[in-house]
């Protein structure tokens, strides 16, 4: 087997991050990893599996609007920061 091989030494701080998180992130299958203080913009799985629901749960409290998203082109979109808000604030009655 012929392998490229790279040298850390020659890469910038930023891309040596950058490759690390790519490869931290290939490893656990999605984009969870999230800096403190920041936000995300999650889809329905994502929140979902955040908030302990079941996907089908999470439609039907969009359709009655109980819970905080946003629709942009047709896609639902879920702020992290307000949903876990939300359940701080104890809008939600456990699934």
């Amino acid at each position: 087997m012929n392998k490229e091989k790279v040298l850390f030494t020659a890469l910038s701080e930023q891309e040596l991050s950058d490759i690390m998180e790519k490869s931290v992130r290939s490893v656990i299958g999605d984009s969870e990893i999230i800096a403190s203080g920041t936000d995300q913009l999650l889809n329905a799985r994502q929140a979902a599996k955040l908030i302990n629901y079941r996907r089908p749960t999470l439609y039907g409290m969009v359709r009655t609007n109980k819970i905080p998203y946003s629709k942009t082109a047709g896609k639902l979109l879920f702020s992290r920061n307000k949903l876990l808000q939300w359940i701080e604030k104890g809008n939600h009655k456990p699934a």
